[in-house]
């Protein structure tokens, strides 16, 4: 377990146990919410810079050397993940820091979770083509939904993005899975789901994953699809797995401060029960609960109940620039 300080670290997060890539540590490459998407049930909460220009929002410098000094405490890590609370496309400096990874530090395989809107840039593509794993959003098949559950970009075209993912899955010699957000009442009707299930033949992924709400999500009429629904789309769409929220046993304890900072640098990201952050932290509720009071206390964090339990979450006046 990591007994270093991360306050250091500002485009570090995690790491994090994940069911698909074992233990992740998170980079993140552009501020909070800048994105080329608002989707209504973001956990992250509204994008606030709706863009497609791709620049470099986070030095690579910067985050190469972040990386050095993490990854010079030998932790175990079994995936860099390419993830946070926006687009990690649009930050043009990505295929420099896959480069870096692969070349410096090839015993870590790299993983990518992308919206996929830039897939129809033949730059883009080329800047990850030599990814391990891409976890890639699809959420609509036809306009309509896209533009009722992604609120993309004005200049977005789904037509667009759909051929670029079928022409980067030619080119990817990696693991690629589509993720199918489920929102009830909007992009779950047969009609909608017999379009994608065309779509999803041709793109060919390696396998396709479904989700629905967990956390809170920016838009409150958005509530969860329940087991059943879940398991009939499942099954219509041909076997596609269903998300789900699991846990895993605490490794051992780290000191206060060091899990305060953990704790800040992961979840002002997006929201996790004070059972989550155990996971993810290594040791017991008990030694969690004290830290997430106090930064409650202090405005660093916000409380929010779903069904699944109260949820921590950064404060609005405390959002990651």
């Amino acid at each position: 377990m990591n007994t270093h300080s991360t306050f250091k670290y500002k485009t570090l997060f995690g790491p994090v146990p994940s069911r698909r890539l074992g233990i992740s540590l998170g980079v993140d490459l552009v501020p909070h919410k800048t994105c080329s998407l608002n989707c209504v049930y973001c956990e992250c909460g509204a994008t606030t810079h709706l863009t497609l220009k791709r620049r470099e929002y986070v030095g690579v410098d910067r985050v190469k050397n972040e990386l050095i000094t993490y990854l010079s405490q030998d932790e175990k890590i079994d995936y860099i993940t390419f993830s946070g609370s926006g687009e990690p496309t649009l930050n043009e400096g990505l295929g420099d820091v896959i480069q870096f990874l692969k070349s410096d530090y090839p015993q870590y395989k790299v993983a990518l979770l992308t919206n996929s809107t830039l897939f129809d840039q033949p730059e883009v593509r080329r800047q990850i083509k030599d990814v391990d794993v891409i976890m890639a959003s699809l959420d609509a098949a036809t306009d309509p939904q896209f533009r009722q559950v992604n609120r993309p970009h004005p200049e977005l075209d789904l037509s667009s993005i759909i051929d670029g993912i079928a022409r980067f899955r030619k080119m990817f010699s990696g693991r690629l899975l589509m993720e199918y957000f489920l929102v009830n009442g909007c992009n779950d009707s047969i009609e909608e789901l017999t379009k994608l299930k065309i779509i999803l033949r041709r793109i060919d992924a390696d396998g396709v994953l479904l989700n629905t709400l967990d956390r809170p999500g920016t838009e409150a009429w958005v509530q969860p699809t329940g087991p059943k629904r879940l398991k009939d789309v499942s099954d219509f769409l041909e076997g596609a797995e269903i998300v789900k929220y699991t846990s895993a046993p605490p490794e051992t304890t780290v000191r206060s401060e060091d899990l305060m900072a953990r704790l800040v640098s992961t979840v002002r990201r997006r929201p996790y029960t004070a059972q989550d952050v155990s996971r993810i932290m290594g040791c017991d509720v008990e030694s969690v609960q004290p830290v997430l009071d106090q930064l409650v206390a202090s405005n660093q964090l916000a409380l929010k109940q779903m069904d699944r339990g109260c949820f921590y979450m950064a404060s609005q006046a405390r959002r990651p620039c």
